[in-house]
């Protein structure tokens, strides 16, 4: 999320108001803190805190700032960066498709559209 706040959360905040919203977020051991004397005084509320910190703070303040424009959201914290919990993310998305395909009466083993573009790209190509 840092890396994309400025453009994409203008779109998010004041855009269409047409989607759902799913926030990860990796909770870290590092104790990496900034160094203070690289801090300009317009932001010295970040002296002495953890870069873990601040991101926590940045998804914190999202959630309260969706919550007050009621947009619709959910949010995942995940406890460990490892290939158990990607494997546990894969299933429960996986798991989750299928059951709002059938839910919404699409079948979600079946993109006849999608088939469309690798097919024109096939003929792009050769």
């Amino acid at each position: 999320m840092p890396k994309d706040n400025h453009s994409l959360m203008q779109l998010y905040l004041d855009g269409p108001q047409k989607n759902f919203y799913t926030f990860f977020n990796v909770l870290e051991n590092d104790i990496v803190k900034i160094r203070n004397k690289f801090i300009l005084n317009s932001h010295k509320y970040l002296k002495n805190k953890s870069i873990e910190k601040i991101k926590q703070s940045q998804m914190l303040a999202t959630e309260k700032v969706f919550r007050f424009k009621k947009l619709p959201f959910r949010s995942f914290r995940i406890l460990k960066r490892d290939e158990k919990s990607l494997g546990e993310f894969f299933c429960f998305f996986i798991l989750e498709t299928i059951l709002l395909g059938r839910a919404l009466n699409v079948d979600p083993f079946d993109q006849p559209s999608v088939e469309l573009i690798k097919t024109e790209t096939q003929k792009i190509l050769t």
